[in-house]
């Protein structure tokens, strides 16, 4: 009986450089769930601009030799308008780098997961105070995901199929008036997948209980 050949084709990895310490946070829960041991996530601290940050992530990802590299970042949190996204796209392009955003703030991911706003919001303190109702304790503050919040991914894996439904619902009701998509995490989720395979989370199920106890 002949003997399967064993692959040797190189395990692909993906890195995620995240312009905030929150999103930093979540992305290390998600990795951390789903056991999925070949995304790395880096907080950068030190970039000057948009541009800087993709040059640094196209830096990281041929001195680490990563597969695909990732920017995720929130507009208002680095003071950015949609045009001024839209300006580095074909630079992130042509530096092998995806873009992912949420506009205004990454707490926008997390409240498409519970509901669509009927129009654009803009303003972080709204999404904040509807998270507060649908999630007891919350705050936007990083902390959160480090105490009250350490659980976050795990209690919204049950509604990401839902979240990107909204998603793509909530980009068609604002792109027109914004002429840039609010949310576009739904893409780097989908590389996450192929890269890195299904979730496997059947051993949190008994810690998420006994958090909730």
């Amino acid at each position: 009986m002949a003997r399967k050949k064993i692959s040797d084709k190189p395990r692909r990895t993906i890195l995620i450089v995240t312009a905030t310490e929150a999103e930093a946070l979540y992305f290390s829960q998600m990795r951390k769930d789903c056991r999925f041991s070949n995304l790395t996530v880096q907080w950068e601290q030190e970039f000057k601009d948009l541009e800087h940050l993709i040059t640094l992530a196209s830096r990281y990802r041929n001195s680490g030799n990563y597969s695909v590299v990732w920017v995720m970042f929130g507009l208002a949190d680095m003071g950015l308008s949609p045009s001024d996204v839209k300006a580095q796209l074909a630079f992130a392009k042509q530096k092998k780098v995806g873009l992912a955003w949420t506009n205004p703030s990454l707490p926008l991911w997390f409240l498409l997961h519970t509901q669509t706003p009927r129009g654009f919001v803009g303003e972080t303190k709204l999404i904040e105070s509807a998270l507060a109702k649908a999630l007891p304790g919350y705050t936007a503050d990083a902390s959160y995901l480090l105490t009250d919040g350490m659980y976050l991914h795990l209690k919204l894996f049950p509604s990401k199929a839902k979240a990107a439904l909204n998603a793509n619902s909530y980009n068609r009701l604002v792109e027109e008036k914004l002429g840039l998509s609010a949310i576009t995490l739904v893409p780097l989720l989908n590389d996450i997948t192929d890269i890195c395979g299904l979730a496997d989370l059947t051993h949190n199920q008994k810690q998420l209980g006994m958090n909730k106890g």
